[in-house]
């Protein structure tokens, strides 16, 4: 068998923006959420917008982080954040309407709140670099100290209550 350090090729999961969590968080969203309604009773224009906003998320932090420069970077990651609020809106109507059943709500509006207190860690990470001009485009990375102001588990709050400098 050979290993990873052997041939000297890191795997495709291990590379790019597969290795943000931020977008990993996303990604786990993403999937959950296209389950979630997929077996709900839902119109399926409702299942349609709600789909399209979930898979936005990682969506936008990928492209984001392809791109060659901060500013680019940054401006996908403001989409996935309003992509990130369209869902959340569209959760509460579901949940309010019955469309969605209340366990599913819970269980999606946590995994939500996870990945908005990284995009919002992430982007406030991203434009302190900006700022001090120590942006390495070579070295993207989600070193722990760009976390720090996540929220723990039990405080979780939705990404929208948290505003951007």
């Amino acid at each position: 068998m050979v290993t990873e350090k052997e041939e000297g090729v890191v795997r495709p999961e291990k590379r790019g923006f597969r290795k943000l969590v931020a977008w990993q968080k996303a990604d786990e969203l993403a999937s959950a959420v296209f389950q979630a309604i997929h077996k709900s009773q839902s119109p399926p224009w409702l299942v349609s917008q709600a789909t399209r906003a979930a898979v936005s998320v990682p969506a936008n932090i990928a492209e984001g982080y392809t791109r060659g420069a901060l500013r680019d970077y940054l401006r996908f990651l403001d989409i996935a954040r309003g992509s990130s609020g369209e869902l959340e809106y569209y959760l509460h109507f579901m949940v309010t309407n019955q469309l969605l059943e209340p366990s599913a709500y819970d269980n999606l509006t946590h995994i939500h709140s996870e990945v908005g207190n990284l995009l919002v860690a992430l982007i406030r990470s991203l434009r302190l670099k900006l700022k001090e001009g120590s942006w390495d485009r070579v070295r993207i990375s989600e070193a722990p100290a760009e976390y720090s102001e996540v929220i723990p588990d039990d405080d979780l709050l939705p990404s929208s209550f948290f505003p951007l400098p």
